[in-house]
C-alpha cells in the first residue's frame, strides 16, 4: 500500500508542477509579446487661405485643399511614410504612424507650399507624440496660406 500511495502522490506533484509551468510559461508569452507591440499615433492637419495672413483661422477664411502634408520621424528613423497626405476639399487631413515597440520618437509635420501662396503659420512642427494621453484628445496642426500679389 505504501507504494501505491508513494506512486499517488509522485503522480500528483508531477501533475501539479506541469501545470504551473505550462501557466507560467504562458503568462511569460503574454508579458513578453506585450513588449513588442506597436502603438499607433494619431493626428489631424488643416490647411486654409489666411485671408488676413495673421496665422489664426478666422471666420470666413475658406479651407485649402489638395495640401501636400509629410510627416518624418525625427529621433529614431523607427517611422516613416513614404507618401504625403493631402488635405481634402474642408482642407482637413487625418495622420497616422505606427510606432514600433512604442518608442519615445518625435515627429516633424511640413507642408509643401502651394503655388501661388505663401504660408503664415510656420512650415515644419516639431512634436512629441505622448502615446499614453487620452484618445479623446483630438490633435490639430494648422497650416495657413494668403496669397501672394
Amino acid at each position: 500500500m505504501s507504494k501505491l500511495l508513494e506512486f499517488l502522490l509522485g503522480s500528483i506533484l508531477i501533475t501539479v508542477f506541469t501545470v504551473a509551468l505550462l501557466f507560467f510559461s504562458a503568462v511569460h508569452y503574454i508579458l513578453r509579446a506585450g513588449d513588442v507591440t506597436d502603438c499607433t499615433w494619431y493626428a489631424s492637419a488643416r490647411a486654409w487661405i489666411d485671408a488676413n495672413g495673421d496665422g489664426r483661422v478666422n471666420p470666413g477664411e475658406s479651407p485649402l485643399r489638395d495640401v501636400k502634408i509629410h510627416v518624418a520621424d525625427l529621433q529614431n528613423q523607427l517611422a516613416t511614410v513614404s507618401w504625403p497626405a493631402i488635405t481634402d476639399q474642408d482642407g482637413d487631413v487625418q495622420l497616422s504612424m505606427s510606432i514600433p515597440g512604442c518608442a519615445e520618437t518625435i515627429f516633424e509635420i511640413y507642408v509643401d507650399i502651394p503655388e501661388g501662396y505663401r504660408i503664415t503659420t510656420r512650415p515644419r512642427l516639431a512634436v512629441q507624440p505622448n502615446l499614453w494621453e487620452s484618445s479623446s484628445k483630438e490633435r490639430v496642426y494648422y497650416f495657413g496660406f494668403a496669397p501672394e500679389y
